[in-house]
């Protein structure tokens, strides 16, 4: 202890001290001082969710650690418009920052497309693992080509199945089911293959679309699924988990540039800490709302065996995922 002390606490310890300290400072471009930024940053969902609540966590990081010289402005519930504009904005260096589906980078880094594709991660444990690792940072500096510095992912769930007419126990149920989903014909042609009739409907109208029997049901996140009240007519859910697509957020690389060293530091940092708060956050508002539909008397079925629904759609991962497949054998590796 004694020698500890010697080395560290005297005067040789402060000197040593005091010399990394000036060299951190003059690596960092400290020796002027650094201009204050208010990121601006574009979500479309309203504050209090996860994604939201994350960011605004990032912001009181960084304003924490800078005295509020970098501080975050969210512009929430669509102020600026819808993902793509926004990405837009950030690609210009109009908006410092935005968090968007992955589908919406796919026009600049094609392989996030592969996110799309049903069964393509087995679980979210899975998921973390590759987007954590090396296909993932892969994927988020390739951005950097398209105008963009990727921070990070965030988790946005797992999709499954809700319908009015029977649970979904096994693959078999799925059979002559109408199903609402997105406009894609990897979803269409995704239901078909497990059984069922994929129809493409507007969100909007999916309410009305299941109360009048144009469709049995849909397929979305727990929290959706209760938020929107669909649950009042569709009361089986079924956790087949058929998609798990993250979501990432990313910043301007012509702001990005302009940043000192030590600016972008501290920002990576953040990031790395707000990856993991959004997780939390996400899996408590699941939790919260799969609680909800229990107490309104909501089937919720857990005991699936996906070995039948990851077989049957099979073909869509080929059809679609051919151009994929050399990043699809690295994420099935992924244990």
């Amino acid at each position: 202890m004694k020698r500890t002390e010697e080395g560290r606490g005297g005067f040789g310890g402060r000197a040593w001290l005091a010399g990394l300290m000036l060299a951190l400072f003059l690596l960092a471009g400290l020796a002027r001082p650094a201009a204050a930024l208010e990121i601006k940053s574009s979500d479309v969902h309203p504050m209090g969710y996860p994604t939201t609540e994350a960011i605004k966590y990032m912001g009181d990081l960084l304003s924490d650690w800078t005295s509020g010289r970098l501080q975050i402005k969210i512009f929430h519930s669509m102020q600026l418009g819808g993902e793509k504009e926004a990405l837009e904005q950030v690609q210009v260096g109009a908006l410092e920052m935005t968090r968007v589906s992955v589908g919406v980078v796919g026009p600049i880094v094609e392989d996030f497309n592969a996110f799309n594709l049903p069964y393509v991660f087995r679980s979210i444990d899975q998921m973390h693992k590759v987007v954590d690792g090396e296909i993932g940072t892969d994927l988020l500096n390739r951005l950097e080509k398209g105008g963009l510095i990727g921070l990070g992912y965030m988790d946005a769930g797992s999709r499954s199945f809700y319908n009015k007419t029977h649970p979904i126990r096994s693959i078999d149920d799925m059979k002559g089911l109408k199903i609402r989903v997105m406009q894609n014909p990897i979803f269409v042609d995704m239901v078909n293959g497990m059984g069922g009739n994929g129809l493409s409907v507007s969100f909007s109208e999916l309410y009305t679309a299941m109360q009048t029997g144009v469709v049995d049901g849909a397929e979305n996140n727990p929290p959706t699924y209760e938020v929107q009240k669909h649950f009042e007519i569709a009361k089986y859910y079924s956790l087949t988990e058929h998609l798990i697509v993250p979501e990432i957020f990313v910043f301007s690389k012509k702001v990005w540039d302009k940043l000192s060293p030590l600016d972008q530091q501290l920002i990576r940092k953040a990031s790395a800490l707000v990856v993991g708060r959004e997780r939390e956050l996400w899996a408590a508002k699941e939790q919260a709302s799969l609680d909800a539909l229990k107490k309104q008397g909501i089937q919720v079925i857990t005991n699936i065996d996906k070995g039948p629904f990851i077989k049957a759609t099979a073909p869509v991962r080929e059809k679609f995922g051919a151009k994929f497949s050399a990043l699809l054998k690295r994420i099935e590796a992924v244990k």
